[in-house]
Formats: C-alpha cells, sequence, structure tokens
C-alpha cells in the first residue's frame, strides 16, 4: 500500500514540475500596449493628392514608390517639365521612417521665341518621426526632415548644383470613420543654388485636403494649396505666391499595390513687380502626379 502511495505522489509531482517547466517556456501573452504609429483606421498616405497623410511606416515594414511628374504653363511662351522620381521607405525603429530617393527630370521651353532645354537629377534622403495617433489623442501628427542635391545642366546657364533641406509638419484627422478624412502639411524648403556664390531662396508651402472613400480601397480628394517663394531662406524679400486647387483619386489595387493620380490648377497669385493675376515666373500653371506604390 505504501509502495501504491509514493508511486501516486512521485507521479503528481513530476506532473507539476513537467507543468511548471513548460509553463515557463511557453511565450506569455503580452499585455496590450498602445500604439502610437499603427493606425488601422489611417487614411493611406496618398490618398490627399499631393498634400500627404501623416501616417509611416510600420516597425519592420518597408515600400517601394514610382511618381511620375509634369508641370506646364510660364508667363510668356510654353514650358514643359516631366520628372520621375523612385523612392524606398523603412520602419527602422517604432514610429520612425526613413526614406531616400532617386529622381530626374527635363524640362524644354520656348520662351521669347527662344528653345531652352534643362535637365536634372540628383537624390535625397528623408526621416520622418510620428508624434501623435488618432486613438490617443484625435489625429495624427508626423514631423518631416529633407535633405537633397540636385544637378542641373541648362543650356542657358550652364551646369549648377542645388541643395535643399525642407521641413514639414503632416496632420491628418479622422473626420466620419471608414468614410470622410482630412489632412494639413505645412513645409519650410530652403534652396542653395550654385555655382557660388550660391544664391539662396526659400519655398513655403500650406495645403488642406479632403479624402473620401466611397469604396473599399477606393478615395476621391480634393485639396487646396498655398506656396510663397522667397529670394531668402527666411520668410522676407518676397518673391510670389500661387494658390492652387485640384482633385485627386486613389485605389489600392491589392494589399500590396497602390495608384494614385493628383492634378493641380493654379487659380490665383502675384508675381513681385507684375501687376497680373496668377505667378507664372516662380511656379506653374498646371500639375499633374501619378504615384505606383508596392508595400512589402
Amino acid at each position: 500500500m505504501a509502495n501504491h502511495i509514493l508511486t501516486f505522489a512521485l507521479a503528481c509531482g513530476l506532473s507539476t514540475l513537467t507543468g511548471i517547466a513548460a509553463g515557463a517556456f511557453e511565450p506569455r501573452p503580452q499585455a496590450e500596449t498602445t500604439a502610437v504609429c499603427d493606425d488601422l483606421d489611417d487614411a493611406p498616405t496618398d490618398a490627399f493628392g499631393f498634400t500627404d497623410g501623416a501616417g509611416i511606416a510600420d516597425l519592420g515594414r518597408g515600400s517601394l514608390g514610382l511618381t511620375l511628374g509634369g508641370n506646364a504653363g510660364v508667363r510668356e511662351g510654353r514650358s514643359l517639365n516631366r520628372n520621375a522620381q523612385l523612392q524606398g521607405s523603412y520602419g527602422l525603429l517604432p514610429c520612425l521612417e526613413i526614406s531616400a530617393s532617386l529622381f530626374g527630370g527635363t524640362t524644354r521651353s520656348m520662351i521669347a521665341r527662344e528653345r531652352l532645354k534643362d535637365r536634372s537629377h540628383g537624390g535625397s534622403f528623408e526621416t520622418k518621426y510620428r508624434l501623435l495617433n488618432h486613438r490617443d489623442h484625435g489625429l495624427g501628427l508626423s514631423l518631416g526632415l529633407e535633405t537633397g542635391l540636385e544637378r542641373n545642366d541648362d543650356r542657358q546657364s550652364g551646369r549648377f548644383s542645388s541643395y535643399n533641406t525642407a521641413f514639414k509638419l503632416l496632420a491628418d484627422r479622422i473626420i466620419i470613420p471608414g468614410s470622410l478624412y482630412g489632412a494639413v502639411n505645412v513645409s519650410h524648403n530652403l534652396i542653395w543654388n550654385g555655382p557660388e556664390p550660391y544664391q539662396r531662396s526659400a519655398t513655403t508651402a500650406v495645403g488642406a485636403s479632403l479624402a473620401w472613400q466611397f469604396r473599399p480601397g477606393l478615395y476621391l480628394s480634393g485639396e487646396v494649396r498655398h506656396l510663397r517663394q522667397q529670394n531668402s531662406l527666411g520668410f522676407g524679400n518676397h518673391a510670389g505666391h500661387a494658390t492652387f486647387v485640384g482633385p485627386g483619386i486613389y485605389w489600392q489595387a491589392t494589399d500590396e499595390l497602390a495608384i494614385s493620380v493628383a492634378y493641380n490648377v493654379q487659380v490665383a497669385g502675384h508675381e513681385r513687380g507684375r501687376d497680373r493675376p496668377l505667378d507664372l515666373m516662380n511656379f506653374s500653371r498646371h500639375l499633374v502626379q501619378l504615384d505606383i506604390g508596392w508595400s512589402f
């Protein structure tokens, strides 16, 4: 009898120890934490046209994007610019996205019966950090910093280089969950044009856009953007300003592939020293942009 009791006790003890050991090696369920960056109810970043949403890449996730753009319309004569940009983005740290891009373009103009041609190419590096999310603060807010280098070959001015540093504030808000979204962008881009001595200028932009999801994965947007050109790095020495409006459409074709098209037209503006409507010296009349994005 005693042997049976001892055997039973040993079996219970071994069973208990086995259960404790197994529990020690089983992954424990982690408490749900507030994700500052991963808002599942965010509208896609590119759903707002030329304006950007505040969303960033999730940690360990990346994307590739090809942007094809063009602009046309000058004061006297005609001008057509075509450009392309290839950009890769990656969620390096929680709430931190890094991006690198290569770009190039050509501009062909006919001004005062003189044919002009300009070619350019370069690259840039950008970081974005997410400060606020919708879940905890009612809006999304991100800060961005971009630096770039551009080489230009102008038939009239010769070869020269341009350097830029842009500061960005990106905000978006859910107006009607699953249906209507809004975004606001503010940026200030500092530009140095060579050769030495470098000419200094800056472009300040403020934009607002609404995006309506009228079908799952399909968004229509409308935006208003105001741009100001300064012949200095600050906000003084004003050279001109322009206001653009236009529509856009975004299509989430698959879970990985997205395509968007946006168009802007200048509806108001003024050039310094000219008593004419619009600013067609510092800005074009028509802008168009096609984005193709692949996430992974």
